[in-house]
């Protein structure tokens, strides 16, 4: 079975959420896409909900199914936001960010009432960490940046290489929001919430790729299907 179908598999267990006149939260990313792409089969129930998103690329890629995304402005809270996550560790804690809306994402997360999930089982990890943590900083003095994560990192035993995220010609990838991001490549974090802690601690920080404390269950696709995780 290919990666693609566990990840719809997943995303059929979210659908199964969704409520007529609900306001939902669309994350970003391939699995988010397959969920979209269920979604938009629904045709009378699509029209009776409001969506909000966490990138231009969603809003692009939902118009392919007449899903009109409103500014996140227009909503006080969203019903549910689904999303999906670059790693899902045992304690439920995410890294995510790989699609470059860390900040947005977590701004629908911010005002969801209900939070889901939805992966397939190769992003369900031990310890958080083979997947590169993203960094969210201002597009100033990059390098000083990258010298003072360096010691966020040392004071929890940790000595990533650095990055900064390119497109395929080499000029760095910029946010919806004007930002840049560098990719910390750190294999195993023990401790996310003080790393967590020390990362943002920095002034030309504006986020980083933690998603913690944020779930009580997520939705893993496999071979077989679709099963709820929970955690404690």
């Amino acid at each position: 079975m290919t990666t693609q179908q566990k990840k719809i598999n997943a995303a059929k267990m979210a659908l199964k959420r969704i409520r007529p006149g609900m306001c939902v939260g669309l994350g970003t990313g391939s699995t988010t896409n397959e969920f979209i792409n269920l979604l938009g089969q629904k045709k009378q129930l699509l029209k009776t909900l409001r969506y909000a998103s966490s990138s231009i690329q969603t809003e692009i890629f939902a118009k392919n199914y007449s899903i009109i995304c409103e500014d996140i402005d227009q909503f006080d809270q969203l019903d549910l936001t689904v999303d999906g996550a670059d790693e899902v560790s045992r304690h439920g804690d995410m890294i995510k960010g790989g699609g470059g809306a860390l900040l947005r994402e977590k701004m629908l997360a911010s005002i969801s009432k209900d939070y889901l999930i939805i992966v397939d089982d190769t992003k369900m990890v031990e310890y958080l960490g083979k997947f590169p943590l993203p960094v969210e900083i201002i597009n100033f003095s990059p390098n000083t940046t990258i010298n003072l994560l360096k010691r966020a990192f040392k004071k929890c035993n940790l000595d990533p290489e650095i990055v900064m995220r390119v497109n395929s010609d080499g000029s760095n990838v910029i946010t919806d929001g004007g930002n840049i991001i560098l990719d910390c490549h750190c294999e195993e974090i023990s401790d996310p919430n003080l790393l967590k802690e020390k990362i943002e601690e920095i002034p030309n920080v504006i986020t980083s790729g933690f998603f913690l404390n944020m779930l009580n269950s997520v939705f893993v696709g496999d071979e077989k299907g679709s099963t709820e995780v929970f955690f404690e």
